[in-house]
């Protein structure tokens, strides 16, 4: 397999294993049961489970598995941990900080109002949502910040044969 992920392929990857629920085109669903590693992974609150204990995941399907096998599925924990900074980070210091500066224009205008740091907060974390959207832009443009299925580990069995026109 090529090197699409650069340096991030060197560091330490996040893998885990699941079962494609079925094939899109190009594209498999896969089905990946949460793991014990889930409670000590630094991107924990990013992942998506249905009923806290599987989730789908939506990966090129590079190897031409087939439904029902079994794969393995990596994404650099480099870039999971760089996604939850941003996507979880960003919104509560753009809160933050947009209440110090509403603060700030609020005492330099000498208004003695309470609105003043509220209205700055939620001006700044408006923009940082806005900005999260430019970001999401920006991340599905790189194979770095996508999952990949990196091998089969088990085929699954063979779809069953069309019943034929007889019906005797």
């Amino acid at each position: 397999m090529s090197n699409r992920w650069g340096a991030e392929r060197k560091g330490a990857m996040i893998n885990e294993r699941g079962v494609i629920e079925k094939i899109l085109q190009n594209k498999a669903v896969i089905k990946i049961q949460r793991s014990p590693d889930c409670q000590t992974c630094e991107a924990r609150g990013s992942c998506h489970a249905e009923g806290d204990r599987n989730m789908l995941v939506e990966v090129e399907n590079e190897l031409h598995a087939k439904e029902g096998d079994t794969v393995e599925v990596s994404m650099p924990t480099r870039s999971v941990a760089k996604m939850a900074l941003v996507v979880y980070l960003g919104p509560v210091a753009a809160l933050i900080a947009g209440a110090f500066a509403g603060d700030g224009l609020g005492r330099s205008l000498q208004l003695d109002s309470p609105l003043a740091p509220v209205i700055g907060g939620l001006v700044l974390l408006a923009a940082s949502l806005l900005a999260l959207k430019g970001f999401d832009r920006f991340a599905r443009s790189r194979p770095e910040y996508h999952p990949h299925m990196t091998r089969i580990l088990a085929t699954g069995p063979e779809p069953a044969a069309p019943p034929s026109g007889d019906s005797r």
